[in-house]
């Protein structure tokens, strides 16, 4: 069976999305888009992808103008464009963590978030975000969740995830709330290994299942799966390839209409169990619309012949019929006109400014001279995008103290008078990091957790902001709070124990 199709139809090309290197579309990966073989981009920032508006712009251009040599739609684009850790663009406004939204106690916004998240994506010719995060972050040592979530209560997340996804999809966004059916319960990374979560089936669905059903109540047009077994759904398969998730519970059980994405199919969570060359067509077999498969050209090729030659053609065709709709819808155009940044960069930092979160004692009298004392992170998720912190808030702080700060990027006590503070980059995972932290505030002062909230676990009693986040936004919302020009007004949407 040939996946080239006939003039204006799809076929089983169209149900692979790719990722490439560099700051233009491959020539090879063209072609495919012309032919029908490749039906959706995948754009990231640390592969080379995006560096400014108007490389993306025109990068996007040569994809639609393929696409139509073809006689097809533009194909969709899709991005990680959370907030928080998980930034793909960061030249326009970046916005705070979904944990830090949900810090400001109110759902309308990450409505606005998303709006204007939205608004920048299609303004670059991108019209899906893979977003809202829908997992409820319950297990504290979460490695790869954490502040992506937005808390450990599924009423909650549920709220905040519907929020997002109306503005987005309002907008003409599309999302795809994730890691279907739940990924926060879980102290181990799919990127790295396999993960089981052992919850039983009534857990699952109070907890769990909540944030998706009002996300898709909320009109999601998509859903990314994950890499996860849940015995208590399917003892035998993760979910990426199990027909009893995907079939019996997001079809039947969610009845859930739209696109079922997988989450990237080189992970290790899918790659330890499962080869390279089965795992397209025994995932649309299970009940998948559409495949990432994030590099090389290949084995991106080499998915549309699995899928053509492993997928009965029944199957083939509603999983075609899916894609085919879902790009009509947001397969688009890239705009000429320009884009005013400014209203997002304003929205993202009042939003940052309503996350600040104090807990433990009571804070010291602020905006005289303060000693910080900054632990950069030692290591980063494969999820994040931005730039090193360091400069960020050395900068933001010394905007507002000057000669009344004494800072340090090492980890080491300053001297100098004023409370000390000591800025934490998720200690609560790093044994020697805590340990030093510890150290420094033996004598009193203020613990600020520049990540993960659980960091204030580790020193009882110690007054302690939060910012969910070390993005620029959080960084200044924290120096303000630090100056004295600002009191903290955020809730902690997890629990500190």
């Amino acid at each position: 069976m040939s996946t080239r199709p006939s003039t204006g139809r799809l076929s089983a090309g169209s149900l692979v999305w790719a990722g490439f290197d560099g700051p233009a579309v491959p020539g090879p990966l063209l072609d495919a888009i012309e032919r029908g073989r490749i039906g959706g981009l995948l754009l990231f920032a640390y592969r080379g992808n995006i560096r400014s508006r108007e490389q993306v712009r025109g990068m996007l251009r040569e994809a639609v103008t393929a696409a139509r040599r073809g006689g097809l739609p533009p194909v969709p684009v899709g991005v990680d464009q959370e907030g928080g850790s998980v930034i793909r663009i960061g030249y326009g406004a970046v916005f705070p963590s979904a944990m830090a939204i949900a810090a400001t106690g109110d759902p309308a916004n990450a409505e606005r978030a998303a709006r204007i998240v939205a608004l920048g994506l299609l303004a670059d010719g991108i019209a899906m975000n893979h977003a809202p995060v829908c997992d409820v972050n319950v297990e504290p040592r979460n490695p790869v969740i954490g502040t992506r979530s937005f808390g450990d209560d599924a009423a909650a997340v549920a709220r905040y995830g519907a929020s997002w996804v109306k503005g987005s999809e309002g907008a003409g966004v599309a999302t795809s709330p994730k890691h279907f059916p739940g990924h926060g319960a879980t102290a181990y990374d799919t990127h790295h290994t396999t993960v089981d979560v052992s919850a039983d089936r009534a857990t699952l669905e109070a907890r769990e299942l909540a944030p998706f059903r009002a996300a898709f109540d909320a009109g999601a047009s998509a859903v990314m799966t994950s890499h996860v077994r849940y015995p208590a759904l399917d003892g035998d398969n993760i979910a990426t390839l199990s027909p009893r998730i995907l079939g019996d519970l997001l079809r039947n059980g969610l009845r859930f209409r739209g696109l079922a994405i997988t989450d990237s199919l080189d992970m290790s969570g899918l790659t330890q169990v499962e080869s390279a060359e089965r795992v397209t067509a025994r995932a649309m077999n299970a009940g998948i619309d559409a495949v990432m498969v994030t590099s090389g050209i290949e084995k991106q090729l080499d998915a549309a012949e699995h899928l053509a030659l492993g997928v009965p053609p029944s199957r083939l065709r509603e999983a075609i019929a899916r894609a085919a709709a879902f790009r009509d819808r947001f397969g688009v155009d890239v705009p000429d006109a320009p884009f005013d940044d400014e209203p997002g960069r304003a929205l993202a930092l009042e939003i940052a400014a309503a996350s600040i979160t104090h807990v433990g004692g009571p804070l010291p009298a602020l905006g005289g001279p303060i000693r910080v004392a900054l632990f950069p992170p030692q290591r980063r998720s494969p999820v994040e995008e931005l730039a090193q912190l360091e400069s960020h808030f050395e900068r933001a702080l010394r905007e507002r103290l000057g000669s009344h700060l004494a800072f340090s990027a090492d980890g080491s006590g300053p001297a100098g008078p004023g409370p000390l503070v000591v800025c934490t980059s998720s200690a609560f995972f790093d044994a020697t990091q805590a340990e030093a932290a510890r150290r420094l505030l033996a004598g009193g002062g203020i613990l600020c957790a520049l990540r993960s909230p659980y960091d204030a676990t580790l020193v009882p009693g110690m007054p302690a902001l939060l910012t969910y986040g070390d993005v620029p936004v959080s960084l200044q919302a924290l120096a303000d709070v630090l100056a004295g020009r600002a009191r903290p007004r955020g809730t902690a949407p997890v629990r500190i124990a």
